[in-house]
């Protein structure tokens, strides 16, 4: 049976797996061959394992609503760049739950972008009373309260070990 008002889903922490369990419920609303949207906030490349993979399914739409590079709170050029296509991102969200074109709307690393203040969070708590029947996940580090508050699902992963720990460095396939 279908829910009336879609839900909320959250996937935070410093734990490994956040944007793959978000595709994870992709897979899955694709399964039943619903219409999925994901924006992937705070991320610019083109050249994440999940982005090539995911950029020609049909039924699903992949945006990267982040600028090339990692963001440096320290620099106003990479402040900049990062709150325009944050803001940019937001408004393809309202777009999309608008124009009723998902099922299930991913916003990955959202989190992050309320967390470094290039959204508030204010603004995605009022994209969520926007939700109707679309469920929406939202991943990142650290959500206030309220964002706890309004989930129907929160799930905390903790990092347990990680080899970039001792390492500093990352593989292709697992981060990325």
């Amino acid at each position: 049976m279908d829910s009336v008002e879609g839900k909320i889903i959250v996937y935070y922490g410093k734990g490994e797996g956040k944007t793959t369990a978000s595709i994870g419920h992709a897979i899955r609303m694709l399964g039943h061959n619903k219409r999925v949207v994901i924006l992937q906030f705070m991320k610019g490349r083109q050249t994440t394992g999940e982005y090539q993979f995911l950029k020609s399914i049909d039924n699903l739409q992949m945006h990267l609503c982040g600028a090339p590079g990692f963001l440096n709170s320290n620099d106003a050029e990479s402040l900049k760049a990062h709150r325009k296509k944050t803001e940019e991102g937001l408004e393809l969200a309202y777009s999309v739950l608008a124009g009723k074109q998902a099922d299930l709307l991913i916003l990955d690393e959202i989190l992050y972008a309320v967390k470094f203040g290039l959204l508030a969070e204010d603004d995605v708590l009022e994209l969520l009373k926007k939700r109707g029947h679309t469920d929406i996940i939202l991943s990142g580090r650290e959500p206030g309260a309220r964002m706890i508050e309004a989930a129907d699902i929160a799930t905390h992963l903790e990092k347990v070990k990680h080899y970039w720990d001792k390492t500093s460095s990352t593989t292709s396939g697992i981060e990325y």
